[in-house]
């Protein structure tokens, strides 16, 4: 792989741990990470909901708490205050039960190979049973979420007859804008972009009027390339597994149908 990302600068919109460890999975690969976030994860403008849904899951008020992103596990972990919950946890995918994970909290339930709000809600429903069918009994589910998320995993609990409660644990912002980079993506100084959030996608197209078509825009999942698409930028390869690593093994293999046919102007 090494050889196929060597020398390719390959933008990462967002920061924190998550933008570290893809930073040092694109060096690992051979590739130039240049990372510079285009959005800020700040707590919930009013804590308040969080902070009772945990003292209610510390009570035992709820049988399973769903977490959707590593913001979302940190955001319940300070909420939670160093308490452990006796409740079932599940995590959409790997960063986020290694997130919970160091809040001491054991995740029991990992979707397979779907790392998203669909995988998710299939694996809790495969688990918890169809309440409606009369084989399961309603499930209390606590979701901290995004205050951008959507209702599709709510939507599809409350369809099985569960009964989910989201509540806004933190939320996305537009980083501070950094000229230097904007140019960069409006020069086509970046052979990829590497968009893991919507959010990032949504900047990307708000903060350049035109982005060149040379760069290959690669989101994690379909709602990523969903809100990329919606703001007119067309995905160039999505990954089938919503991780980092699924990410650029699927970048990689797109930049490897083309690296035989240099695009023009490539000097490399």
């Amino acid at each position: 792989m090494s050889e196929v990302l060597g020398g390719r600068r390959i933008l990462v919109p967002h920061g924190g741990r998550a933008g570290g460890a893809a930073a040092a999975e694109i060096r690992r690969r051979g590739g130039v990470a240049v990372v510079a976030p285009l959005t800020m994860t700040l707590p919930a403008e009013d804590p308040g909901p969080l902070l009772s849904a945990a003292q209610r899951l510390v009570r035992g008020e709820y049988d399973v708490c769903a977490v959707t992103s590593a913001n979302g596990a940190e955001a319940l972990g300070a909420a939670l205050r160093g308490a452990v919950p006796a409740a079932c946890f599940a995590a959409v995918g790997p960063g986020t039960s290694r997130a919970l994970r160091e809040h001491g909290i054991r995740v029991d339930l990992l979707p397979e190979h779907d790392y998203s709000s669909h995988g998710l809600a299939d694996a809790l429903i495969r688990v918890l049973g169809d309440a409606r069918a009369g084989g399961a009994r309603p499930h209390r589910i606590l979701l901290p979420l995004s205050e951008l998320a959507d209702t599709s995993l709510e939507d599809a609990l409350t369809a099985a007859g569960h009964r989910p409660e989201g509540v806004s644990a933190y939320r996305t912002v537009p980083a501070p804008r950094d000229v230097a980079v904007e140019s960069g993506i409006a020069d086509g100084g970046f052979d990829a972009h590497l968009v893991v959030r919507p959010a990032c996608g949504v900047e990307i197209a708000v903060r350049v009027a035109a982005v060149p078509g040379r760069a290959l825009r690669a989101p994690i999942g379909s709602a990523t390339a969903d809100a990329l698409r919606a703001r007119g930028l067309a995905a160039s390869v999505v990954a089938t597994e919503h991780t980092v690593a699924g990410l650029l093994d699927a970048l990689t293999a797109r930049i490897a149908e083309t690296i035989a046919r240099p695009r023009e102007g490539d000097s490399r």
